[in-house]
């Protein structure tokens, strides 16, 4: 592998891709929250009954589907500048989305599952995007610090808006939460003032046939590719359940909406940036291959002792405590995961591929949530989080298999394709 190539007199000017990342991963993260959480405690206060808000969940489809478009998106510039103007586009997209949210009552589910896709729509859209800019904006040996700041970004987007909605819409209404998330998005634009656009990889597609077949034909050929497939599939499985529907469980277990936002907001923070960092330092102790292991134990772990809260008294004290776990076991497996799925990508086909791969993530969060609220009324509480905990198991066993045929060395993870990369090197450097 190459040596470190930044040099040293430039090194602190690095901190520019690193807060690029860390300000695009916080608007990436700002819409998913309006979906997965506000949207359904939204549903919840207007009268619409569990079956039908999980059934609602089906807008989520564009985060799995994002690999369709996600070609065009690597050929196409708008406005001369392919990642910059197709960034402004889904913002622009998004805030407007957002404000239409702000405006229908809930019972009207029609406009509402239109409305809320277009939000899916435009927000998958900007992660295709913002994956892409990140992976070609950062040196190889920045990859670890870059995907760890857009974490942070991402989630701590989550949780001030997952936190902060849930309190102003206690306070002043859902029409004023929906309209400051609208609002939030502005941070991307602002972001792109100070972020010069990346350029482009000499093998990057000359057409759009090109950027369709060259990135399967190139991830295709990876070893054991159908095994690898299935873990991204279902790596993180069982936490995807839970999480479609953690926001009503809370309130079914008896806690207000201000008790849930001002919790997730101080301690979930907590545990997500506490998570991030720990999995970073982790990683660079022990290897990106038992970092996923010991990760994906902790997600069972976590599924299964979110049974607990059910059983427990209503009291701040315990919300916080399986707050910060979970968010903390998502924040850390997250975090490796990403890292994972960055260095799978090639740096000619960054937004397609990497989007072929977050779709496949995303696949069964989209489909699992749709029946979840189903699952829950037959079911329970406590028998659907230890569902959620048995699910985790598939991609631990495909993970074993990956070790013993010997597919997740740690090289396999951390290849550098140094002809990429020399042109960025050179262009610093001058």
């Amino acid at each position: 592998m190459a040596k470190e190539r930044i040099p040293k007199q430039l090194a602190g000017a690095r901190l520019r891709p690193l807060l690029t990342s860390f300000l695009m991963g916080f608007t990436s993260g700002v819409p998913l929250v309006v979906i997965i959480t506000l949207l359904q405690a939204w549903l919840k206060d207007g009268g619409l009954d569990l079956t039908t808000i999980g059934l609602l969940t089906l807008v989520n489809l564009p985060y799995s589907l994002k690999f369709l478009w996600a070609p065009y998106l690597d050929y196409l510039a708008p406005f001369g500048r392919r990642r910059q103007s197709w960034l402004i586009i889904s913002q622009i997209g998004l805030m407007i989305s957002l404000f239409l949210l702000s405006v229908i009552p809930p019972l009207e589910v029609g406009r509402v599952a239109l409305i809320a896709g277009l939000v899916c729509f435009m927000s998958a859209t900007q992660d295709v995007v913002v994956d892409a800019y990140r992976r070609e904006d950062l040196y190889y040996e920045e990859l670890a610090a870059g995907t760890a700041a857009y974490i942070w970004g991402y989630r701590l987007g989550m949780v001030a808006v997952a936190g902060g909605g849930l309190i102003m819409a206690d306070h002043l209404g859902w029409t004023a939460v929906f309209r400051a998330a609208a609002a939030l998005i502005l941070i991307g634009p602002l972001t792109l003032l100070f972020s010069p656009e990346p350029k482009k990889s000499p093998g990057s597609p000359k057409t759009l046939q090109d950027s369709v077949i060259g990135p399967l034909k190139d991830f295709l050929v990876k070893d054991d590719i159908i095994l690898l497939l299935g873990f991204i599939l279902l790596y993180k499985l069982g936490e995807q359940l839970i999480g479609s529907l953690n926001t009503t469980f809370f309130m079914a277990a008896g806690y207000t909406k201000t008790q849930i936002g001002v919790i997730v907001k101080a301690f979930g923070l907590a545990g997500t940036l506490a998570g991030v960092s720990f999995s970073g330092f982790l990683v660079k102790k022990k290897g990106l291959v038992p970092c996923l292991w010991f990760f994906g134990w902790l997600q069972l772990a976590n599924s299964a002792c979110l049974t607990a809260l059910w059983i427990l008294p209503p009291q701040d004290f315990w919300l916080a405590i399986f707050i910060s776990i979970d968010h903390f076991v998502v924040g850390a497996s997250s975090t490796v995961f990403v890292a994972f799925l960055t260095s799978k990508t090639n740096v000619s086909y960054t937004a397609t591929q990497y989007a072929l791969l977050t779709s496949l993530m995303a696949l069964p969060r989209s489909l699992l949530s749709s029946p979840s609220g189903w699952l829950v009324s037959q079911m329970g509480w406590p028998k659907f989080y230890l569902l959620g905990a048995i699910l985790c198991l598939p991609g631990l066993a495909i993970l074993k298999i990956l070790i013993k045929r010997g597919s997740t060395r740690p090289e396999d993870f951390s290849r550098l394709d140094e002809e990429q990369d020399e042109p960025k090197a050179a262009a610093l450097e001058k």
